[in-house]
C-alpha cells in the first residue's frame, strides 16, 4: 500500500492536496518468517487479551472461578471465530455504507494456510476522519461490549465465549489498527 499526493483543481477554486491510499495488502511477497510473525502474533495477542479479560473477571467480588465444559470447546472455539469475523467485518460495511461506499468482503490467504476475512469499498473519497473511523469502528464497538458481557456475566460459559470473542476481535483488529496508523500519520481532514 503506498499513499499518493494528488492536486484537484476546480474552474474558480484554488487547487487543493489531497492524499489517496492506493493499492492494497500484499502478503505474497512477504517473508516465511514475516508471515509466521504475524500469525504467531496474533495469537499472542489473542491469548493475552483473553488473559486480560479472565484477570479483570477475577478481581470483581462474586465473580468466582470459570466452571465451563471442555467437550464442546473446539467446536464453539471455530464457532466464535466464525462469528467474531463476520460481525467485526459488517460493521465494516455498515460503516462504508453510511459515508456513501458500496461494500465488498473477501477472503485471502496469507501463506497459503492463514485465511484472512476483509472488507472493503467502493465508491466516493472519504473525509480521513470518517475513514479511521470506519477502521476502527469494530474494536471500538465489540472489545467493550464482550469485555463487559464476559466480565459481568452470571454464566461461566457465556463469559468464557464473550472473552474469546473480545480476544479474537483485538487479535483480528490488528491489521485495522495498522493502517489507522498508517492513515493517521496523513494529518487533516484530507481525502481518502
Amino acid at each position: 500500500m503506498r499513499l499518493v499526493s494528488k492536486r484537484d483543481a476546480e474552474v474558480g477554486r484554488e487547487a487543493t492536496l489531497r492524499h489517496e491510499l492506493v493499492g492494497q495488502w500484499h502478503f505474497a511477497g512477504l517473508k516465511r518468517w514475516a508471515l509466521v510473525a504475524m500469525v504467531a502474533g496474533g495469537t499472542c495477542v489473542f491469548g493475552l487479551a483473553f488473559i486480560l479479560g479472565v484477570v479483570a473477571r477475577g478481581i470483581l467480588p462474586g465473580a468466582g472461578e470459570f466452571h465451563v465444559s471442555v467437550g464442546l470447546a473446539f467446536p464453539i472455539f471455530l464457532g466464535i471465530i466464525a462469528a467474531t469475523a463476520i460481525m467485526h467485518e459488517a460493521v465494516h460495511g455498515l460503516g462504508h455504507l453510511v459515508f456513501g461506499g458500496k461494500p465488498c468482503f473477501g477472503v485471502k490467504l496469507i501463506g497459503r494456510f492463514f485465511p484472512v476475512v476483509y472488507a472493503s469499498a467502493t465508491g466516493p473519497l472519504i473525509p480521513r476522519n470518517h475513514y479511521l473511523l470506519v477502521g476502527l469502528a469494530p474494536f471500538l464497538v465489540f472489545t467493550p461490549l464482550f469485555l463487559l458481557m464476559g466480565i459481568l456475566g452470571r454464566n461461566d460459559g457465556i463469559a468464557v465465549m464473550a472473552l474469546m470473542a473480545m480476544a479474537m476481535n483485538v487479535s483480528g483488529s490488528i491489521g485495522d489498527l495498522m493502517v489507522a496508523r498508517k492513515v493517521w500519520q496523513l494529518g487533516g481532514r484530507d481525502t481518502i
